[in-house]
């Protein structure tokens, strides 16, 4: 099996994200390539993995498009469709490859007249997310009428799931991966294997090698040099990387000879040892509110918006498809209801026929105003529609931030994460012990009280003993959460310091004070906290990123230090 893609087709596409490219990756190499050599009915066969792959990118109106009319799960038990070519998008794994071998085996496929006969058409269209191990290539092999059918065997080289036009993550349960990646070794066998991580790193740069594919990026690689998780999968991701490029003739790159519109990107792999902060903190941006403080299935999210018969409730999703959620999901969520608020009050007042609604500058209409308003201004429908969506969950982000007081609990977090107050101002130790165990001891949320003991011991290197004592019994946790601080030691953060037990009886001690070579976005003292991975990539941008910390795979050129920088993390 062969990549293949064409200059004009990413050339083209590039600039509109990852998203676009992935389904325009499917629609040419997978649904365009069927198309053309069967010209009735078809129907797509596919197993969990590639399932999200797929829905990720297009929808069923960009399949029937294709002559697609069915989508199926290899998994399920499937009626018999003899008219149509099935298409199967598989991920390339024992389990896929035998339940695809499983349907074209007559014994497996007996009617109820005894006859044994095939499920779809004798035309059979073949496709893996990623390279097919040669274990399974020829266990496929061997099934003869599966072999003597097909039309099409190919790998389409996106094994990852590209939620945003800009990000994308490889579809890995953190409760499974992160025990492998960075095991506990003071709660495991001291002579356990130093390789045991090596199948999921292995794995991981499988997956990456497919993003940089599909991207047309023969990137430069750096990494941690003290993070063994980094170091091995860059190591990992070079081979894998080279052995794709060597068996893939057509496949082109930004920077080769014949694309030197701009040079070869940087890939920067680092581990969540580099910013175990960040997700710890709460945030007020809108994105990461909703996400936070919300229910969400995936993407979805159950709203309640204005309808001309009042209010009623209805299924979201927030995705890149919704272009106010891409223009807002990076504000700060005062300045998201402002900017909604203020649309709203443009429309509104934009008609006279409902000019007296609230006219007093910067107060916001309710719900039940903008209810009223969509029934005098259906022409403004669907985009009033889709402001009140998004004022709805911004409002019910606020609703638990007020109820749950998190403005105070932010504070703390901010105050321990940067090691001083909003005035700039040192705060010794001590006192931060008090007003943690106050806060500790006044809150219900028990997903509260862990987060910010978290953050206590990452942001001072570990806990007094004494002090551990006081703030674990206020945050009454249960063992599960317990054993949830001890892991952090996994990722290098121990739970207690060397020192004195009792703190009082020594010259005052002060909260470690970060150092950083960035500041926030946001002008606000709640978020005056800037994640550690924005330094890091603001040195690599001025070109003052040290090779010493961050060495390359290979020899870095000029042209590639500068700023061509794309980066993931594990």
């Amino acid at each position: 099996p062969m990549y293949s893609n064409s200059k004009s087709t990413f050339d083209k596409l590039a600039p509109e994200g990852l998203r676009s490219i992935v389904k325009q990756t499917l629609q040419t190499q997978l649904l365009k390539n069927c198309s053309l050599k069967w010209k009735g009915d078809m129907v797509l066969i596919v197993d969990d993995a590639s399932t999200r792959i797929i829905s990720k990118a297009m929808g069923m109106y960009d399949l029937m498009e294709s002559r697609v009319y069915l989508v199926e799960q290899l998994k399920k038990k499937r009626a018999p469709y003899r008219q149509s070519a099935p298409i199967y998008f598989l991920s390339p794994t024992l389990d896929s490859v035998t339940k695809l071998i499983d349907d074209w085996t007559p014994n497996a496929n007996t009617n109820a007249n005894g006859r044994t006969e095939p499920l779809y058409a004798d035309s059979i269209f073949l496709y893996f997310t990623k390279a097919l191990p040669d274990e399974l290539f020829m266990k496929i092999k061997s099934c003869k009428p599966l072999i003597r059918r097909l039309k099409a065997f190919s790998e389409i080289n996106v094994d990852f799931i590209a939620n945003q036009s800009r990000a994308f993550h490889f579809d890995m349960t953190s409760s499974t991966i992160f025990p492998q990646l960075f095991p506990n070794t003071a709660k495991t066998n001291s002579n356990s294997n130093p390789h045991a991580n090596d199948t999921v790193l292995r794995d991981m740069a499988d997956k990456l090698v497919t993003v940089c594919a599909s991207l047309n990026e023969y990137p430069h690689i750096r990494y941690k040099a003290s993070s063994q998780v980094s170091t091995s999968l860059a190591h990992y991701f070079n081979e894998k990387f080279n052995a794709f490029v060597g068996s893939n003739k057509t496949w082109w790159y930004h920077g080769d000879t014949e694309h030197t519109e701009r040079g070869r990107s940087t890939i920067l792999l680092l581990s969540r040892k580099d910013d175990c902060l960040s997700p710890l903190l709460h945030e007020f941006t809108y994105q990461a509110m909703v996400h936070d403080l919300l229910e969400l299935d995936d993407e979805k999210i159950t709203v309640e918006v204005p309808s001309e018969n009042g209010m009623e409730k209805k299924d979201a999703l927030l995705n890149d498809n919704d272009e106010l959620w891409v223009e807002l999901r990076g504000k700060h969520i005062a300045d998201v209801i402002k900017v909604l608020s203020s649309r709203i009050r443009e429309i509104v007042h934009s008609n006279s026929g409902v000019a007296n609604l609230n006219k007093k500058e910067g107060k916001a209409l309710t719900m039940s105003q903008m209810a009223n308003a969509l029934q005098n201004l259906p022409e403004y429908r669907e985009v009033m529609s889709k402001l009140s969506q998004h004022m709805h969950i911004a409002h019910r982000c606020m609703g638990i931030f007020n109820s749950f007081g998190l403005m105070d609990l932010s504070d703390l977090e901010q105050t321990l994460a940067n090691g001083t107050d909003d005035n700039g101002k040192g705060m010794r130790v001590s006192d931060m012990v008090d007003m943690v165990e106050e806060y500790l001891q006044n809150t219900n949320d028990s997903l509260n009280r862990l987060r910010l003991i978290a953050i206590f011991i990452v942001s001072q290197k570990g806990l007094r003993q004494d002090d551990k004592d006081r703030l674990f019994a206020a945050a009454r946790l249960n063992p599960n959460e317990a054993k949830a601080l001890s892991n952090l030691e996994a990722l290098g953060y121990p739970l207690l310091r060397d020192g004195p037990k009792n703190t009082r009886l020594t010259v005052p001690e002060k909260l470690i004070r970060r150092s950083v070579d960035a500041d926030s976005d946001i002008e606000s003292p709640p978020s005056r906290y800037a994640c550690d991975l924005k330094g890091i990539l603001k040195q690599s941008q001025n070109n003052t990123l040290s090779f010493v910390d961050y060495p390359s795979i290979y020899p870095m050129p000029d042209e590639a230090s500068r700023s061509n920088l794309s980066s993931a993390g594990v």
